[in-house]
């Protein structure tokens, strides 16, 4: 392993080198809430409103790069200077102001979960919704999942590559926040799947507050009886 010294902190170079399930969830957590600049150096930097899964990047990373707080907004961020991480990210398809203009880049089958993984962490919800059911007009909660982005290329491919690994169902893509924000988003049947999916048995690193929905899969639709 290599490890890149500079004046003040340290960071294994050689991290985007091979293709490893952690190597694949940083590189999608990259994707969602990630960015890279080149001004008088080159930067590739993390952000993030969960401490946790930041000091979980950097310790993959073997890096001791601090983890600031950003000033203009409620989240932290970790920022990595090195030029061969740069490089590495654009092989990988990476590219500067990328938020409305990514596309999903080459992922090798066994780490496809994980690079979906992250990016979940990154730019993905799950969440319980309630309604009344037409059929026997009873109140109901249900499991939902969404993934966000500004690209609608990036969702589409997404959404296919879902379909193709684990049978999810194809969906249209719908838009938000005035049409600046679009998401990819499943129902029960698949959101449990793709739960299932991404935090597996033993996964390595990853949002343990999400994994923790899948053990109360067998309660996510519940009904009630009407008032």
């Amino acid at each position: 392993m290599f490890v890149y010294h500079s004046r003040k902190y340290k960071v294994n170079e050689s991290f985007f080198d091979e293709w490893s399930p952690t190597m694949a969830y940083v590189l999608g957590f990259w994707f969602a809430d990630g960015y890279m600049r080149k001004d008088r150096s080159y930067r590739i930097l993390f952000f993030s409103n969960d401490l946790q899964i930041l000091r979980s990047i950097r310790g993959a990373m073997r890096s001791t790069h601090p983890i600031r707080k950003r000033k203009d907004d409620q989240c932290w961020d970790i920022n990595i200077c090195s030029k061969k991480l740069f490089q590495q990210l654009e092989r990988l398809g990476g590219i500067r102001r990328k938020s409305k203009i990514i596309t999903f880049p080459r992922i090798p089958s066994p780490y496809m979960r994980d690079f979906i993984r992250g990016y979940f962490d990154g730019d993905g919800s799950v969440f319980f919704v309630r309604y009344t059911r037409t059929k026997d007009k009873r109140r109901a909660r249900e499991l939902r999942t969404n993934f966000t982005s500004g690209s609608r290329e990036f969702l589409e491919s997404l959404m296919k590559v879902l379909q193709y690994e684990i049978d999810l169902s194809l969906k249209k893509i719908g838009v938000f926040n005035k049409g600046s924000s679009l998401k990819l988003g499943y129902g029960l049947r698949d959101s449990a799947a793709l739960l299932r999916d991404m935090y597996y048995k033993n996964f390595p690193i990853g949002l343990y507050r999400k994994a923790l929905f899948v053990k109360r899969i067998p309660t996510y639709q519940k009904h009630f009886s009407r008032k």
